[in-house]
């Protein structure tokens, strides 16, 4: 494969914008043997550390999290020492598998002071801003140290804002491009913003403010709505996007706002 070092160099090289204003939503799996139950994270917050997911905000999570495989789709069980802790109902076969969790379409509005609160325009005086948030995650799990099939991957969910490699990221090799395509309702987002970091790339966040998270790798989708990424180390990546659309009302709130990640191991420990 031709790298062009150049485009590399710029790559990393830039100060890359924040996103997202706050919160997003990944999705952590553990590495798991063919016979084993999975262990599975629904990250909610900054960064790739998940975090307890508070009292008022576990309604946003309501539809849980599934697990895609060769023979379809089943939920996860919440279960472990966390509230964003699942599992798999059953030991899993070796194979490749997409684990999926998704945020319920929330109102957000802020007001002239920056202070956000879960409404629309038309429920909170004062408001100068507001979107209507919804979120999707999800990760792609290798189970099993031969397993790299492509077939269930490479397959669209049907999320609204949806990252869809068109490989196994455990396929490729450090320096090796990924490819992939970014979906909005089902069709190719064309010249969309598609960021990508890995675990341990950026330390210096700070929750107060909501300071950017440092991205490693950003890039423009083309004309099918494709981009490739290019990881240049192994570790725990997630890609990310965000779309926001006009909503159809302006009186009650003024953007959709979708935000999407995909997360998966690249190196050492991807199997």
């Amino acid at each position: 494969m031709v790298v062009n070092k150049k485009t590399v160099f710029l790559t990393l090289a830039v100060a890359l914008a924040p996103i997202s204003r706050a919160h997003e939503l990944w999705v952590h799996t553990g590495h798991t043997h063919g016979g084993e139950l999975l262990k599975a994270d629904l990250g909610y917050g900054h960064n790739f550390t998940p975090a307890a997911i508070p009292a008022e905000r576990l309604h946003f999570f309501r539809a849980g999290m599934t697990l895609t495989g060769p023979e379809g789709t089943q939920p996860l069980v919440q279960r472990g020492p966390h509230n964003y802790s699942y599992q798999s109902a059953a030991p899993l076969k070796e194979g490749s598998y997409l684990v999926a969790a998704t945020y319920q379409p929330t109102f957000w509005s802020k007001n002239a002071a920056g202070d956000w609160a879960q409404h629309n325009l038309r429920e909170m005086p004062g408001a100068v801003y507001c979107e209507q948030t919804q979120m999707f995650g999800k990760n792609v799990l290798n189970v099993g140290h031969d397993s790299a099939a492509r077939e269930v991957v490479a397959r669209p969910l049907g999320h609204t804002l949806e990252i869809v490699p068109l490989d196994n990221p455990s396929a490729h090799r450090v320096g090796e491009a990924i490819p992939m395509q970014i979906l909005f309702g089902g069709e190719p987002l064309v010249g969309a913003t598609v960021t990508a970091s890995f675990a341990g790339f950026d330390t210096s966040y700070k929750e107060v403010g909501h300071a950017a998270e440092a991205q490693a790798f950003s890039k423009l989708t083309d004309a099918e709505g494709k981009v490739d990424i290019l990881p240049l180390r192994q570790g725990f990546w997630k890609v990310k996007v965000v779309h926001k659309t006009a909503y159809p009302d302006v009186s009650e709130c003024q953007n959709l706002a979708a935000y999407a990640t995909l997360t998966f191991e690249l190196g050492a420990g991807a199997h």
